[in-house]
């Protein structure tokens, strides 16, 4: 275990939008819940803390953290997890005092880290970030507030089906918007949007501009997902495709048609191995 290099890491880490962890070992850990291995971080937000004992307003933190960790991470099947990256030496007995005084309960590890393109603090701490359950960075900042926003906005898209209309507020085209939907054909109405996106109505080319800009992102969205939860849940993998297939026929078609038997079979592997 002290030379724990992760195995668990060389498996995944070739899943796309997978995120790579270091400093997670027993060698570093230092206080709160212990990790079993990087598997545990993997499809959850994640918010990271990075701090130090020697820090006044980091201390301070400490207590609204394990609020949070306490609201949306606990029990430990709850889609969130806030871990402790502490940086300022290495003084485990008074880092465990301080936490254990502090009511934390979450994983405190040395130096914990997402192994690429981490986010800079700029030398000033605290400093947080928060990955989404696909490892993409969705916040980076000093501000506890602007954090917890962004990890309830990403715990909300956990299980969610990609959304085609994120962003946009429908007057002109309100009568669309339960139509715009992943598992519904949009190709007329997207026809429909890209010739009014030129009306000379100012207000109705506005809206088809957003409307069209979100359903691109929405397409990027779902791609993203697929791509995660084909290594992670090939089952939902499979359900995602299945209905991208309905909403863009072409771009499902030329994504995954080659490797959707492949797909398949690693679901149904899968599910024989839970049964």
């Amino acid at each position: 275990m002290k030379n724990f290099v992760f195995a668990a890491v060389a498996a995944f880490a070739l899943a796309a939008n997978a995120v790579e962890w270091r400093n997670i070992g027993e060698a570093d850990y230092i206080a709160g819940a212990q990790i079993s291995s990087p598997e545990k971080l993997m499809n959850r937000v994640v918010l990271v803390d990075v701090w130090g004992i020697n820090c006044p307003p980091c201390r301070a933190l400490l207590p609204k953290l394990q609020e949070m960790w306490s609201n949306f991470g606990l029990p430990a099947n709850k889609p969130f997890i806030v871990l402790g990256s502490h940086r300022q030496g290495r003084d485990d007995e008074r880092i465990k005092a301080l936490v254990k005084k502090a009511g934390v309960t979450y994983p405190v590890y040395q130096g914990a880290a997402i192994t690429e393109n981490e986010p800079s603090s700029g030398g000033s701490i605290p400093f947080m970030y928060v990955l989404n359950h696909r490892g993409k960075v969705v916040y980076k900042g000093h501000d506890i507030h602007m954090a917890q926003e962004a990890v309830i906005t990403a715990i909300g898209e956990v299980g969610r089906l990609p959304s085609l209309t994120d962003g946009v507020y429908f007057v002109k085209f309100k009568n669309m918007e339960s139509q715009l939907v992943l598992g519904k054909p949009i190709k007329n109405l997207v026809k429909r949007l890209e010739s009014d996106a030129n009306s000379k109505d100012p207000q109705t080319a506005d809206e088809a501009q957003k409307i069209l800009k979100a359903i691109k992102r929405g397409l990027a969205n779902t791609k993203a997902e697929i791509d995660f939860q084909k290594e992670f849940n090939p089952r939902e993998a499979v359900r995602l495709i299945k209905l991208m297939k309905v909403t863009w026929p072409d771009e499902a078609e030329a994504a995954y048609k080659a490797e959707l038997p492949a797909i398949i079979a690693a679901a149904k592997k899968k599910k024989a191995q839970e049964q």
